[in-house]
């Protein structure tokens, strides 16, 4: 059986989390969600609330990806997004996740995001609940394979519906 916080419990833990964040990805996160709910809104779906182990989620795999020179929902570890929420403590029901990479702003992860159908897909799922976002820049990022430059910013968006 997962394990239930009080209310409380997860927004002191999201407090905390968000406040251990460089300001620029603490910005990115709530930017990206203030977008990603406005969206929701006008589709009649519930917004989104940020839950501290998908916050965690979503940290570690846009921090691996810019770290280890990679782009992809898969990890050089071999683990996917599931493995990764599970690895945080989170039980699910239903999860996804979008990443993006090269976009410098909030505004461009998101409208990326909107132009691929799986990911606007993911956004506007109304049986999600719960989100973790992060976003990591690295200025001196080494270009991809058959790239001019690295991408320097990653984005990632997790999504979750609990058990």
């Amino acid at each position: 059986m997962p394990r239930r916080w009080p209310a409380r419990v997860a927004a002191v833990a999201l407090a905390v989390a968000l406040a251990a964040l460089p300001a620029a990805a603490s910005d990115a996160a709530q930017g990206v969600l203030a977008q990603v709910n406005a969206l929701r809104a006008k589709t009649g779906c519930a917004p989104l609330s940020l839950n501290p182990a998908l916050m965690a989620a979503a940290r570690t795999h846009a921090r691996n990806m810019a770290e280890q020179n990679f782009f992809g929902h898969t990890g050089k570890d071999g683990r996917g997004f599931a493995a990764r929420i599970r690895a945080q403590g989170y039980s699910y029901g239903l999860a996804a996740e979008n990443i993006a990479a090269g976009q410098p702003t909030v505004d461009r992860a998101v409208q990326a995001w909107l132009k691929s159908p799986g990911h606007r897909r993911n956004m506007l799922n109304c049986r999600f609940r719960d989100t973790g976002i992060a976003m990591v820049h690295q200025p001196d990022d080494a270009p991809l394979r058959g790239q001019s430059r690295g991408l320097r910013y990653y984005w990632v968006q997790v999504f979750g519906s609990p058990r």
